[in-house]
């Protein structure tokens, strides 16, 4: 039962371990996208503050996997400090184990020529005393050979725990190269991001003028969010917060599907960082300037296919004054909505499959990358899409 419980301990810890690794993968991963999307980014997008969201991001990125490292450390140093006690242990017991075994061989020495085992069992009163003194030898020399295995056993467990601390060691060395090393490329990211705000603060009333047009934008989106869930509610003869009650057994079925791929569902690009995140965004320059954000911005390659992320049903098509053109898909009481698009392939009403392309981002002329606006509604209420789409 103990062995059990130690191996299982062992299994978790190491699962966490790998759970921290995959992690900090992932956001190198991020670093290396967000750096090819900057290297695409042209001077009219530097004017637009679009690489200024970029390097926001990356900075981000940049934090996240130093705290990876950090945590990989500490599970490193308490690993260290778990066997470094561990060898501190298991040497005060093999020393005793060694010190209990001498003393039994100079006993042995001492009294070797005092009686002999034969002479000393045949010299018993009778049968039962001749077996108690013939078991007596017998479970002494069975001591001494335990004793013998313990401590042969004990020394190869040491070794082991030994040569294990010396690699937990080189591990934790090589953590705390990649982390200043990722510190410095912190620090060359955030200079880079200084540079951009000065540069955007001479252009202050011309980005403030763009900022207020955006604010104008995510309204009128949120508008014609608000008019599709009505026209949904009206439609089942419900309220906007209690749809799911009145759907079809398929649609609800639909509905529950989609709920329980929370975290596993796609992109809606094959390619993509989030640059601008769900909620309330205040402006890394201007900080008076906030923007209520109720879905995510995706930075993705310029002119990429929009794809449904679950089958559904298009409830709505339309367009937003400098924003694109919008598509809106129900899936149950839930809906995904596409925003900043050049091109629309479905219709309302039309059913859309999984994965389908249902059109392709805007993109400015001669630019290599394009945002995408992208939400995620449970009825009548705002979803952060990070939490329902899964990680690159």
């Amino acid at each position: 039962m103990l062995l059990a419980m130690f191996l299982f301990g062992n299994a978790a810890t190491g699962q966490t371990r790998q759970s921290l690794e995959e992690q900090r993968r992932q956001t190198l991963r991020e670093i290396e996208e967000t750096s090819r999307f900057l290297n695409q980014t042209l001077q009219s997008q530097r004017e637009t503050g679009e690489r200024l969201n970029l390097l926001n991001a990356q900075v981000s990125q940049f934090n996240r996997v130093i705290g990876s490292l950090n945590a990989e450390i500490a599970y490193f140093d308490r690993q260290i400090n778990e066997n470094s006690a561990n060898i501190r242990r298991m040497t005060n017991e093999i020393e005793k184990l060694k010190e209990e075994y001498a003393r039994l061989i100079v006993q042995a020495h001492r009294n070797r020529g005092r009686y002999n085992v034969i002479i000393y069992v045949l010299a018993a009163r009778d049968f039962n005393e001749a077996y108690r003194r013939f078991k007596y030898f017998q479970q002494y020399s069975e001591f001494r050979r335990r004793q013998v295995t313990e401590i042969t056993e004990r020394q190869e467990e040491l070794s082991v725990t030994i040569a294990t601390l010396a690699e937990q060691r080189g591990e934790r060395e090589n953590l705390l190269v990649a982390q200043r090393q990722e510190s410095r490329r912190l620090e060359s990211a955030r200079t880079e991001l200084n540079r951009e705000a000065t540069n955007l603060r001479a252009q202050e009333r011309r980005f403030r003028t763009q900022l207020t047009a955006q604010q104008q934008r995510e309204r009128d989106l949120n508008s014609q969010i608000q008019r599709a869930i009505a026209e949904e509610a009206r439609r089942l003869n419900a309220t906007p917060s209690n749809i799911y009650d009145r759907l079809t057994p398929e649609d609800r079925l639909i509905s529950d599907n989609f709920r329980e791929n929370r975290g596993r569902l796609p992109w809606p690009v094959e390619r993509g960082i989030i640059t601008g995140n769900f909620g309330l965004n205040c402006h890394p320059v201007f900080r008076d300037v906030c923007v209520t954000n109720n879905g995510v911005d995706i930075t993705t390659v310029g002119g990429s296919e929009v794809r449904a992320i679950f089958e559904g049903i298009v409830s709505s098509v339309g367009m937003i004054r400098g924003a694109g053109m919008f598509v809106i898909v129900r899936h149950g009481s839930f809906m995904s909505v596409y925003n900043n698009l050049a091109e629309v392939r479905v219709s309302e009403g039309s059913r859309v499959r999984h994965r389908e392309t249902i059109g392709r981002v805007y993109t400015d002329r001669g630019a290599q990358t394009a945002v995408l606006g992208f939400q995620v509604w449970n009825e009548n209420t705002p979803q952060n899409p990070a939490q329902w789409i899964s990680r690159n």
